[in-house]
C-alpha cells in the first residue's frame, strides 16, 4: 500500500502541474469579419428636352452649302427729282459745278490738228474731220483757231449708268489777247457752231436746233441752244444742250449730252447742273 500510495502521489502531483502550467493544443474558434455597407448614393434625374436627344442609331445629316447666285444689276439711273440728289462740287482752276456723287469725273486734254473735210465724189458723201472727237469727247470746235492756244483741257461727268454726261471743254486766249476777244452770239453763229460739227448738214441746222438763249453779264458773255436728231441720221450725240461762255481769258464750252430717250427725261437735272456752272475769271 506504500508503493502504490507513493505512485498514486507521484500521479497527483502531475496532474496539478498539468491543470496550473499546460496549454490546451485545441484551435482558435474561427472569428466572422464585420461588412460594413456605404450608404446607397443619389441619383440626380436630369430632364432632357427634344433637342438635346440625339438617336444613337440613326446618322446626323451632312449640313449642304446654301448656292448663291450672283447676278449683275445694272447702276440705277440718276433720279429726276433733284431734291432726293446729294450733289457735291467740283472744283478746278477753271471752273466748278454740282454733280450726283454717284457720277464719274475724269480729266484730260486735247491738242487740235490739220484737217480739212473732203467730198468723196464717187459716194457724194463727206469725210468728216473730228468725227471721232464730236463722238468720245462731245460737240466741241476740234479745228486749229489763230486767237486760243492748242491745247484744251476736258473734264468729264459720267452718270452711273453711263447714258448721261456733261463734258467741259476749256481755251485759253494767247497772250495779249485778253479782252479783246468778244463774243455776239445770234441764232446764226449758233447754227454755223453746229454745222462745224456735221458738215454735211449745212443748211440743215435750223430742222434740229432750237432754245436758243444768250446771257450777258459783265464781261461774260453765254449762249445756249439745244440739238435734236433722230437716230436714222446716225449721229453721235443725236441730242444734247451746248452753252459757250467767253470771258476775257477763256472759251468754255459745256455740253450736256443723252441718247433720244433721256433728254427730256432728265430735263430737270440738266438744268440744275447746267445753272451750278460757276467760271473762275466771270
Amino acid at each position: 500500500m506504500k508503493f502504490l500510495s507513493g505512485i498514486g502521489l507521484i500521479l497527483l502531483f502531475i496532474a496539478v502541474l498539468c491543470v496550473t502550467g499546460c496549454t490546451s493544443q485545441s484551435q482558435a474558434p474561427e472569428v466572422t469579419p464585420a461588412i460594413t455597407t456605404a450608404p446607397p448614393v443619389p441619383v440626380t434625374m436630369i430632364p432632357t428636352t427634344a433637342s438635346t436627344l440625339v438617336p444613337t442609331t440613326s446618322k446626323i445629316p451632312a449640313t449642304t452649302p446654301p448656292v448663291i447666285v450672283t447676278t449683275t444689276v445694272p447702276p440705277k439711273a440718276d433720279a429726276t427729282d433733284v431734291s432726293t440728289i446729294p450733289f457735291v462740287r467740283y472744283s478746278d482752276n477753271d471752273f466748278s459745278l454740282e454733280y450726283p456723287p454717284a457720277w464719274n469725273v475724269t480729266r484730260s486734254t486735247y491738242t487740235p490738228y490739220y484737217c480739212t473735210n473732203t467730198l468723196e465724189t464717187d459716194s457724194s458723201t463727206y469725210r468728216l474731220c473730228y468725227k471721232n472727237e464730236t463722238q468720245l469727247i462731245g460737240p466741241f470746235n476740234f479745228y486749229e483757231e489763230g486767237n486760243v492756244q492748242k491745247q484744251k483741257r476736258v473734264v468729264t461727268f459720267t452718270s452711273a449708268d453711263g447714258r448721261i454726261k456733261l463734258v467741259s471743254f476749256t481755251a485759253d486766249f494767247f497772250d495779249g489777247l485778253d479782252g479783246k476777244v468778244m463774243l455776239r452770239p445770234t441764232n446764226e453763229w449758233s447754227q454755223k457752231q453746229f454745222e462745224m460739227n456735221y458738215p454735211d448738214l449745212t443748211g440743215y441746222a435750223p430742222n434740229y436746233m432750237g432754245n436758243y438763249r444768250f446771257i450777258t453779264t459783265g464781261n461774260m458773255v453765254t449762249a445756249f441752244y439745244d440739238v435734236t436728231m433722230t437716230r436714222s441720221t446716225g449721229y453721235y450725240p443725236i441730242t444734247y444742250t451746248k452753252e459757250t461762255v467767253v470771258t476775257t481769258r477763256h472759251v468754255y464750252s459745256f455740253a450736256w449730252v443723252t441718247d433720244g430717250e433721256n433728254f427730256t427725261r432728265y430735263q430737270n437735272l440738266k438744268e440744275y447742273m447746267l445753272s451750278s456752272i460757276t467760271v473762275k475769271d466771270a
